[in-house]
């Protein structure tokens, strides 16, 4: 975590400030480009003075440190939620208490005493939450490569509403963030990029876009976001249909964009008839072991790759056959690599 984040993160329960208290704090050369002036709006927190104050060549220098152990605190409310392995986690008491215990009991052997209230099981969990919780942590720590093709794939899902030129020099919000595949092209197009989920995918986007200094993640829940409405624009690539509710997300969503601001969101079209027995056979496989679920994949994206895949692939390429080929099922998969449809 940069200290560039106090002043885009809020308390999602009453929205007032954060302080930092570091455990562990790491430097390296940055490559943040100089700009006019000091990106932080109100406050520097790590020269601890105003904004105003500051200058461009204080931010390259703030860049360079990276928070990856310590404990945020609203200075009203007085919650506390953990930084762990360079990401805030930002969630409501019950939700915390599941991630951490789950996937980082090393954390609080080391802090616990900083952390008392997670220990606890009293609350009740929200079983939806959890449940996504735990599915997109599985997905986006199972399938973590970034193919080449995904910047192309990405502009797509944004286009017409967003090009390669609308990302330079501009603080964007990602909400979804899965891997950090949407983040990292963000990123490579010139953009200072928050992005956030709910998962512990966040921990696989860490990792892969841990060269862009100007990438901050963070773990959140989409229906309590904990920003401040500093963005330029915020987009969300095909997240919304898979909320139980996609109202409550996006009144969430609006709060965090500032007025004039533009949100892009990308969701699933209208399914052609071939996949209706897609959508049936997932109110089964959704009960499934994660890893069963994956094995079963596996095998329908083989039988898929050689039953319509490879020969779109040929038809396709062949003027008598073109036509034919177009009416091949599944056809819009063959663009992409098999461990993609294996995703998919």
């Amino acid at each position: 975590m940069k200290y560039r984040l106090l002043d885009i993160l809020c308390c999602p329960e009453c929205g007032n400030t954060f302080h930092l208290k570091i455990f562990e704090i790491d430097r390296h050369h940055s490559t943040v480009p100089v700009g006019s002036s000091a990106r932080c709006a109100d406050w520097c927190a790590l020269a601890n003075n105003a904004s105003s104050k500051m200058g461009p060549l204080d931010c390259r220098d703030c860049y360079e440190w990276d928070i990856s152990e310590g404990k945020l605190t609203c200075t009203k409310c007085d919650h506390n939620y953990p930084i762990i392995n360079g990401v805030p986690r930002i969630l409501s008491k019950t939700l915390l208490m599941e991630s951490v215990n789950k996937y980082h009991s090393s954390f609080l052997q080391r802090y616990g005493n900083e952390f008392e209230d997670l220990s606890g099981t009293s609350l009740r969990p929200d079983k939806r939450k959890l449940k996504t919780l735990h599915a997109f942590s599985y997905q986006w720590t199972t399938f973590v490569k970034n193919f080449d093709y995904y910047r192309d794939l990405f502009l797509s899902f944004v286009h017409p509403f967003l090009g390669p030129d609308d990302f330079g020099d501009r603080i964007i919000l990602d909400v979804g963030c899965g891997s950090g595949r949407p983040a990292s092209v963000a990123a490579s197009l010139g953009a200072e990029v928050v992005a956030t989920d709910i998962s512990e995918a966040v921990q696989t986007a860490q990792s892969l876009v841990r060269h862009y200094p100007m990438v901050h993640i963070i773990q959140s829940d989409v229906y309590s976001l904990p920003f401040r409405p500093r963005f330029d624009f915020v987009y969300c690539v095909g997240v919304i249909q898979h909320l139980p509710d996609p109202d409550r997300a996006l009144r969430s969503i609006s709060k965090v964009i500032s007025p004039g601001h533009r949100l892009v969101i990308w969701v699933y079209g209208i399914r052609e008839f071939w996949y209706r027995p897609i959508d049936w056979m997932r109110k089964l496989t959704v009960k499934l072991p994660f890893k069963v679920l994956h094995g079963i994949s596996i095998a329908l994206a083989a039988i898929s790759e050689v039953s319509l895949l490879i020969p779109y692939r040929v038809l396709s390429r062949i003027a008598v056959t073109k036509r034919l080929a177009e009416k091949i099922p599944g056809r819009i998969f063959a663009k992409f690599p098999f461990r993609e449809n294996v995703l998919g």
